[in-house]
């Protein structure tokens, strides 16, 4: 038996989740498969992050100047919480249209041109 909404096993003659409190299931539904590169069709890359405080950084960072992302990298770093030699690293990723934005903050805030006082000058207008 499988509870759909968490996944989570449970042996024969349960009938409810303990921790979702709904019916189990025999099996799931098979899942949709969708192809890699549709998974965020309107986004594009813009940096890659090497572990979670980094990518908290830059998503915060980004979000705070107006401007939403997302992420695709591997789940190692997920499971694990760490990152070793690039493998758990992540790509951050923007809208397209406003991709060119995040990367001139990026790199005024790599280089140390972007003081925090700035930020509301820095933020796309709406």
């Amino acid at each position: 038996m499988i509870c759909p909404n968490c996944k989570a096993e449970y042996q024969t003659g349960y009938t409810r989740c303990g921790d979702c409190n709904i019916d189990l299931v025999d099996q799931l539904p098979p899942e949709p498969e969708r192809p890699a590169h549709d998974e965020y069709p309107a986004y594009v890359p813009v940096t890659t992050a090497q572990g979670q405080l980094e990518t908290g950084q830059i998503q915060s960072f980004l979000e705070s100047n107006g401007i939403p992302s997302e992420i695709r990298g591997e789940s190692f770093r997920t499971v694990y919480g760490m990152v070793v030699d690039g493998l758990g690293a992540v790509d951050v990723l923007v809208p397209k249209e406003q991709a060119a934005a995040a990367l001139d903050l990026l790199e005024k805030a790599q280089h140390g041109e972007l003081a925090i006082e700035d930020w509301d000058e820095a933020k796309p207008q709406s």
